[in-house]
């Protein structure tokens, strides 16, 4: 507590007012606000956004100019929007929507930027091709890419224009991937002309979530801010102990140029005072920067519960540990069932085994190239069930006209054009749209058929439209078949599609809810921002599977590797340090009360370090 009545009394709460006095189109000053979990970041952006379009409105609207916001998610954009009412004069997207809009029409600067890159990565390829003793896996992969990229920069000319979309596949030959669209905006916004647009149609630019924005694009956006200081400002919104994703700039904080105003946001108006004295703890391993409580900030209470990971081990432990929870907090909540609690896990993977979605997700999982679409929800497949399946089958439980709505927004035989087109036979073609609702929805009724036979029926009626890579599988039928030993893209996304098709419909019923946000289960990366009452955290490193994350090395159970302490030395991100800030960002979400359960080869050590830490208590510390 020492430790926070130390920070109370350094508190300057006048973060919002220096935002306000930044923002000023004659004078502008750049900015970094730091602001801790739950201390209010997206409501100072938000009142300072207002403010300005109040003083500014005429003069914006007169220019034709606007302010311009990028944040993390589609959610988070929507969110900020709605905040503030959808106002013309504000551009709210995310990090790929901007700098598409930034780069989109400068096709030749494009060709060129590409041309050099092919060229270079084909040279590389070829180093690689040549170093290679045998053919292989790897060697086979590399020929393929090295292939491809040969063909696609011989057809670079071919190409009048390129496009690009944030939440597709972007498959076709003048399409941008998601990874080239950053690269080029990091190369061209720091210099004329593309500078020059970008400060005449935005004056001010804020980045939400800073710490996470592509390191090269922050290094164009800082250097684009220091050519034209008096016409441009940046403000950027974050705090470096939250930065939780690999491409995020390290030591952002010690990149922010001496003359910008650098206010704080100390209080935190979320977590009652255990659980902002444990995040202080666990912070204090990496900076100075801590939090303080709200004056009416409950006590709140957190515990950690150790134990080992069995073979064959289910999740009931779990469970148990929740009816722990209400007893300790009082809190009967917490024994309601998996409801009752938001559980965050290292890995989508660990929540599709306690969901039951592991065979859908797995094999998709798998596909490289698809993991972007899988992971933000916007894999066509995806999109065929999660947006329009399930919203049809949940229509159906209400009644006829409801459900027909859900069909007319969804199904291509209902769209204006289609109904023009059939003239005289529209009434035959709504009755076909009936009996193959009714079909689906019958299917479907106290009911769990194969995926494949679901999307039989979409496909024989034409109710939905399919993706042409789905449609391939079921040509082939569905399978249980391995993966087969290629580097072909297309032939690997079919082959996943064809397991796909041989799960259940519950399994993807599960995945919609979990993808959704409508699940008892998060990630560690993905509930940044968000908020829950009670709180279970769950540390294990070996049902995770990964590299970049290692909670038994944060505990000290086990020894840090020698790339770590290389790296460290180096002033480079280790698996401790990104383990601490995704442990900070975890507990930090927990409103009332926490649970922290740890799966370890050594639960007794992992109570003793945590306690020897200082983060709790010998009282607060369980060992199943």
């Amino acid at each position: 507590m020492s430790a926070i009545k130390d920070v109370a009394d350094e508190v300057t709460p006048t973060a919002d007012d220096v935002i306000q006095e930044c923002l000023n189109l004659e004078t502008p000053r750049s900015f970094f606000l730091y602001a801790g979990a739950g201390s209010g970041k997206t409501h100072s952006l938000v009142v300072a956004v207002k403010s300005l379009k109040e003083r500014e409105r005429q003069r914006l609207t007169f220019e034709g100019r606007q302010i311009a916001i990028i944040t993390y998610t589609n959610a988070a954009c929507e969110e900020i929007a709605r905040r503030l009412e959808h106002d013309p004069l504000v551009e709210v997207s995310t990090i790929h929507a901007f700098s598409w809009k930034m780069i989109k029409g400068f096709n030749d600067d494009i060709r060129e930027w590409l041309r050099i890159k092919l060229a270079s990565d084909i040279a590389e390829l070829d180093d690689r091709l040549g170093r290679a003793r045998t053919v292989n896996k790897t060697s086979l992969a590399n020929q393929a890419s090295r292939d491809s990229k040969a063909r696609r920069l011989a057809a670079l000319d071919e190409i009048p224009e390129f496009t690009y979309s944030p939440t597709g596949d972007n498959v076709s030959r003048q399409s941008l991937n998601h990874s080239e669209v950053i690269q080029m905006s990091a190369a061209f916004l720091p210099q004329p002309p593309l500078l020059d647009v970008m400060a005449d149609r935005h004056p001010v630019l804020l980045i939400d979530e800073s710490q996470d924005t592509n390191g090269a694009l922050m290094d164009a956006f800082l250097k684009a801010q220091a050519a034209i200081p008096g016409r441009f400002c940046l403000g950027l919104l974050g705090d470096t102990m939250q930065r939780i994703y690999s491409d995020g700039k390290p030591g952002l904080d010690a990149a922010i140029p001496p003359d910008w105003a650098k206010p704080e946001k100390r209080i935190n108006r979320r977590c009652p005072i255990r659980v902002v004295e444990l995040i202080n703890n666990i912070r204090a391993g990496a900076d100075d920067h801590l939090q303080i409580p709200t004056p009416e900030a409950a006590q709140g209470a957190v515990r950690m519960f150790c134990t080992r990971q069995a073979p064959g081990q289910d999740f009931s432990l779990e469970d148990q540990i929740a009816e722990q929870m209400a007893e300790i907090t009082g809190d009967a909540q917490w024994a309601t069932g998996r409801d009752g609690r938001k559980t965050l896990i290292l890995e989508h993977k660990m929540a599709a085994r306690r969901m039951g979605f592991e065979g859908v997700f797995a094999p998709l999982y798998a596909v490289a190239h698809l993991n972007t679409a899988l992971m933000d929800g916007t894999l066509p497949i995806l999109k065929v069930f999660f947006d329009g399946v399930a919203p049809i089958v949940a229509a159906a439980r209400s009644d006829d006209f409801t459900l027909m709505e859900a069909v007319r927004l969804r199904s291509p035989l209902l769209d204006p054009k289609h109904l023009e087109a059939a003239g005289n036979n529209q009434f035959e073609l709504l009755e076909s749209v009936g009996v193959a609702t009714h079909a689906l929805c019958e299917m479907l009724k106290d009911n769990n058929p194969l995926i494949e036979e679901v999307a039989q029926i979409l496909q024989s009626s034409g109710l939905l439209a399919l993706p042409d890579r789905l449609v391939a599988a079921m040509a082939q039928g569905a399978t249980a078949d391995p993966v087969p030993e290629t580097s072909d893209r297309e032939a690997l996304e079919i082959h996943a599609y064809r397991v796909v098709l041989g799960r259940r419909y519950s399994e993807m019923a599960a995945f919609a809810g979990y993808a959704n946000g409508l699940s008892p289960y998060g990630t560690h990366q993905g509930v940044k921002g968000l908020e829950f009452p009670r709180v279970m955290v769950i540390l294990n490193d070996e049902e995770a599977g990964g590299f970049l994350f290692s909670y038994e090395k944060l505990l000290g159970i086990t020894p840090a590797s020698a790339t770590d302490m290389k790296n460290e030395s180096e002033g480079k991100d280790t698996s401790l340090s990104r383990t601490r800030r995704l442990l900070y960002v975890t507990c930090s979400r927990a409103e009332e009360s926490l649970a922290i359960v740890v799966y370890s080869s050594q639960p007794e050590a992992a109570r003793d370090r945590v306690i020897d830490a200082g983060w709790l208590t010998a009282e607060e510390v369980v060992v199943l």
